[in-house]
């Protein structure tokens, strides 16, 4: 894939500048059906669907940089304009990067609420109803990013600071950000390789992640075991949190470009084997940590108001899929127009 096959089509603003906002964020014609989905007073980040489309988790947190915690909310409630009002809750304990059970039964996230960070599951409205995963392996392995696969039995994670030995070895292999997997007791890990950011395809046959290559992050494809991993992007900029259609066909992840003193993040889709990439967002704002739900959107947070919210929008044309329904026209969608997907994934 090279930035100069980006394919650049009309755009319409997606919020207003002003002086209070000086950057801009536009959809190019590959999206359409924009939507706010949470609206509360606080910064929401990190989306992600149930795999039966009816609810999306996020992060909650009063600023950018202040401790979060975990809320999830029915996807019923998209299109009220009244302040997000979250079905779940991780209350004082702090929650980051949530991740969803297939069988919508709780969410995975990573959490200090027990003292130092591990992996834990929910299963029920309170901290103290919450199922706390095992640490996996080396209590220094601090897990983060959890991907559950789709059969429920395996946990894909991020791990920092990992040193790999083999057997009868002395000398030892350093990751600064590796792909881990585990069962979800946490009973074992096998360290896949370098990478950060996992996630699985739609049958669970390969995985799509982050790896730094050259001093930027670009996304790579992976059998489960980790074998035969494949880069799919490149360019100048990082290419972070991949995320899978719902038929397997095609990655969407965000681009990230920084520079003193601000950062700008947009959404991109590229086929699973690397061709035909399609940019969804563009301007000088932050779109990313998108999550392809059910329902054909893609849920990902934006700063398009003075705070990080969770939207989403609808990738048209063959992105949309042969089975997505028809998009909406009334509720909170701001008029975009847009367009541009291996079931053995």
């Amino acid at each position: 894939m090279l930035r100069h096959a980006f394919f650049f089509a009309a755009s319409v603003p997606l919020f207003a500048c002003s002086a209070s906002m000086r950057r801009g964020v536009n959809t190019t014609e590959a999206a359409t059906g924009l939507e706010q989905v949470t609206r509360s007073s606080e910064n929401e980040f990190d989306p992600a669907v149930s795999r039966d489309g009816s609810s999306v988790a996020y992060e909650v947190a009063a600023s950018p940089d202040a401790l979060p915690h975990v809320g999830a909310m029915s996807l019923k409630d998209v299109g009220s304009r009244a302040p997000s009002r979250p079905a779940y809750e991780s209350k004082d304990a702090t929650g980051l990067e949530p991740a969803w059970m297939p069988d919508t039964s709780g969410v995975v996230f990573a959490s200090s609420a027990r003292g130092s960070g591990g992996l834990v599951q929910t299963i029920g409205p309170s901290i103290d109803r919450t199922a706390f995963l095992a640490k996996a392996g080396d209590p220094g392995m601090i897990a983060s990013w959890p991907a559950i696969s789709p059969d429920g039995r395996t946990v894909a994670m991020s791990l920092r600071k990992v040193e790999l030995f083999r057997s009868g070895w002395r000398t030892f292999t350093p990751f600064d950000a590796a792909l881990g997997v585990s069962d979800l007791e946490g009973s074992g890990v096998t360290i896949l390789g370098a990478g950060t950011d996992p996630a699985w395809s739609p049958h669970g046959r390969r995985l799509a992640f982050s790896r730094t290559v050259d001093g930027r992050a670009h996304v790579f494809l992976a059998n489960a075991d980790g074998s035969a991993a494949q880069q799919i992007t490149d360019g100048p900029d990082d290419d972070v949190r991949p995320t899978w259609s719902p038929d397997g066909r095609f990655i969407a992840f965000c681009s990230e470009h920084s520079e003193t003193g601000w950062t700008q993040a947009n959404l991109f889709v590229i086929h699973a084997d690397g061709s035909g990439l399609i940019q969804l967002t563009e301007g000088d704002r932050v779109a990313c940590r998108p999550a392809w739900g059910a329902d054909g959107f893609i849920y990902f947070h934006a700063n398009a108001t003075d705070r990080f919210h969770i939207w989403r929008i609808r990738p048209v044309g063959d992105l949309a899929g042969p089975a997505s329904p028809t998009p909406p026209t009334g509720g909170a969608a701001l008029g975009l127009q847009g367009r541009t997907q291996d079931p053995s994934a």
